[in-house]
């Protein structure tokens, strides 16, 4: 194997959400969102959890470490090249006590490699209005406004 696949989420610039046996992630900076399933949902829930996600995979699904990278380091690189994750120097060979807050998937049965679904119909939306937290007062809130109802009026 080439080097140790470690890795951590791109956080805060990067949301997700896992729905059953699917994970859609959103680039706030970019606005393109991604689904994965399958073991790509599997891997992402969790990669924050391991110090080496091929070794990992090789032994859970009894298969030659080299043909895990194989299979799966194109889409580990595609992660990165995202800007979804980063590789994660603090990896040192000891199991991570962490996790990632992420609901885990469904463990497939089967082994297929991976695959990043990417989107960018959305792009424009998602940059001119992001994925935010919203209560019955509505978004944005900001105190003390001149109107005295914690909310900015329109230009």
């Amino acid at each position: 194997m080439s080097r140790p696949a470690s890795f951590r989420i791109e956080s805060p610039k990067v949301v997700y959400e896992v729905f059953d046996d699917e994970v859609v992630i959103i680039n706030l900076e970019t606005g393109v969102y991604y689904s994965l399933n399958g073991l790509g949902a599997e891997i992402w829930t969790r990669i924050e959890e391991t110090d080496d996600v091929v070794l990992e995979l090789a032994a859970r699904y009894q298969r030659p470490a080299g043909d895990v990278e194989a299979a799966v380091r194109p889409f580990l690189d595609g992660l990165v090249a995202e800007g979804l994750v980063a590789p994660d120097p603090r990896a040192n060979g000891e199991r991570r006590h962490r996790t990632s807050g992420a609901t885990a998937v469904t463990r497939v049965s089967t082994f297929e490699a991976p695959v990043l679904h990417k989107y960018s119909d959305m792009q424009e939306l998602l940059l001119l209005d992001p994925i935010h937290e919203v209560d019955e007062v509505g978004w944005p809130v900001r105190p003390n406004e001149p109107d005295g109802d914690g909310r900015k009026d329109p230009p």
